[in-house]
């Protein structure tokens, strides 16, 4: 049976309503803008170096929980919409990001770089949107500043669950398949 290693959560306000999880060192992968439109469409996208998990709305505070366990971890109970990738970490190293400075890093996987599965699961969406309904009337007739209070009540109901664990070793930089996706174990995996 599978063990969790560790926990890490955000609670942020998704300004520009995505946020991601990637590889410390990949700070920007091939196929990001597509990948982040695909989330728009089904709520989770990745690239071959980052997930991308796009928010229901961008006025309440959504919290994000990232776990790394030791194996598959399967579904957690209470949570929706699962979908999965498979990540590649040639650093060993992941960040969770909202896109606008609101971040954790350093979060070592003790496996090391490697190919990941990211399952990636949400619960509480519909219900952020219905808050955001029931408060459209106090907040126009409240000035912007008081806002924060009406929002306050609702902080993470909107919540997403990122769960990884090791699932191999990355391609071999003399394998032409490890060339053609974009792997290198030994470089970083910045665009030029």
């Amino acid at each position: 049976m599978s063990s969790l290693i560790s926990h890490h959560e955000l609670l942020f306000r998704p300004d520009y309503r995505f946020f991601t999880v990637r590889d410390e060192e990949c700070d920007a992968t091939e196929g990001g803008h597509e990948a982040l439109a695909r989330s728009h469409e089904s709520g989770a996208a990745a690239t071959e170096f980052e997930v991308y998990v796009t928010a229901a709305q961008d006025l309440l505070r959504v919290r994000a929980c990232l776990e790394v366990w030791d194996g598959s971890a399967g579904p957690a109970i209470g949570f929706d919409d699962v979908s999965v990738f498979e990540l590649a970490c040639p650093s060993g190293t992941l960040q969770m990001s909202d896109g606008s400075g609101t971040s954790i890093g350093g979060i070592d996987l003790p496996t090391g770089p490697g190919l990941y599965t990211a399952q990636v699961q949400s619960r509480g969406r519909a219900e952020a949107l219905a808050a955001l309904r029931r408060l459209d009337e106090p907040m126009t007739a409240s000035p912007a500043s008081a806002w924060a209070a009406h929002f306050a009540p609702y902080d993470g109901v909107e919540e997403y669950l990122i769960r990884v664990w090791f699932a191999g070793l990355l391609p071999d930089d003399d394998d032409d398949e490890a060339h053609q996706r974009g792997y290198r174990s030994t470089e970083p995996c910045r665009l030029s």
